[in-house]
């Protein structure tokens, strides 16, 4: 479509002037059309292909200072603004699609996940209650009582990983009050430091004492930084140390787990928050997946960046209470 345009302003006698104009204007349709199906990458290549395949045309034909010259000039500078604009346009829009699709297939998930947990629960109850009984029947010197205590490890294992089930596909209904972020990070390092203790691996705070307070389901977010924890504690060699800190910037309370381990392989980082999507051999592929639910609930949003020398930061930020803001402000 360039091409011909490009062809009918080359073979047509300069002074046809009204027809060059509406050549000019032809070159809009292969703008639109390149923005709609390749985005701001395709309105960029049309724009900058007509403008450096009609640049020769335009500067045969200079007429220095001559309105027709303006004209053209203004044209020009008119077609990269709108190249950009369409561009950005519809890469906007995509993006909204893409978040839209990927929240109706999470949802979709979510539901199937709660309608499978809820048929599992009774019967793996069932087993873990009558392997119990007879496990505590049996004499220890009975070559059965070491079969039955794997069956009641793996019912637990089973039984949490349907918990896991049931609280990513349940709707998260807060009961937020005001509490420190300061506080929350304290109690727990205090819980996992016997988890860090067993590892070898040593557990600090940095705490900006400027925090504002937030407004959040205390119990649930305990479970988020807990499970951050844990995952950046059993990520750690002994030896090594994970620094829980807090700190305040642009309206918003963060909170950072920075570990030394070995770090996540950059084709994985993409999904670490998808359900199901696990690098450990025991792990159910949830526990980040209720953190990003829950921190998104709070109205936050959770990250994960690697360090400049070892391991991951995971980064949780949220907004500060209302009552805090209007006591700042």
């Amino acid at each position: 479509m360039i091409g011909c345009i490009l062809v009918l302003h080359y073979f047509t006698l300069p002074n046809l002037t009204y027809e060059h104009a509406l050549y000019r204007m032809l070159f809009y349709l292969p703008l639109v059309l390149g923005a709609l199906w390749f985005g701001l990458k395709g309105a960029l290549w049309v724009c900058g292909s007509v403008s450096v395949l009609y640049l020769p045309y335009a500067l045969a034909h200079w007429h220095a200072l001559s309105l027709e010259s303006f004209h053209q000039v203004l044209e020009g500078v008119l077609y990269i603004v709108i190249a950009l604009i369409l561009g950005l346009l519809v890469e906007k829009e995509r993006r909204q699609h893409r978040a839209l699709v990927e929240a109706e297939s999470l949802a979709a998930v979510g539901r199937a996940v709660s309608e499978v947990a809820h048929d599992m629960k009774t019967p793996l109850v069932a087993i873990g209650g009558f392997a119990h009984r007879h496990y505590r029947r049996i004499s220890e010197d009975d070559p059965d009582r070491e079969d039955l205590k794997i069956i009641l490890e793996e019912t637990a294992r089973l039984q949490s990983m349907v918990e896991h089930m049931l609280e990513y596909g349940s709707p998260h209904r807060l009961q937020p009050t005001t509490s420190s972020l300061n506080d929350l990070a304290r109690e727990c390092v205090q819980i996992a430091e016997p988890l860090a203790n067993r590892g070898g691996v040593a557990l600090s705070t940095d705490l900006d004492p400027s925090n504002p307070s937030v407004f959040v389901d205390v119990h649930r977010l305990k479970r988020v930084i807990l499970n951050l924890i844990t995952n950046a504690v059993q990520a750690s060699s002994p030896g090594e140390k994970v620094v829980v800190k807090t700190q305040y910037a642009a309206q918003n309370v963060a909170l950072e787990v920075i570990d030394c381990g070995c770090g996540i392989p950059e084709e994985d980082r993409d999904k670490l928050f998808t359900p199901f999507f696990s690098s450990k051999k025991e792990g159910t592929g949830l526990g980040l997946a209720i953190v990003k639910k829950t921190v998104e609930a709070h109205g936050g949003e959770v990250s994960c960046h690697p360090n400049p020398g070892r391991g991951v930061t995971f980064s949780i930020r949220l907004p500060q209470s209302a009552e805090d803001d209007h006591a700042r402000g």
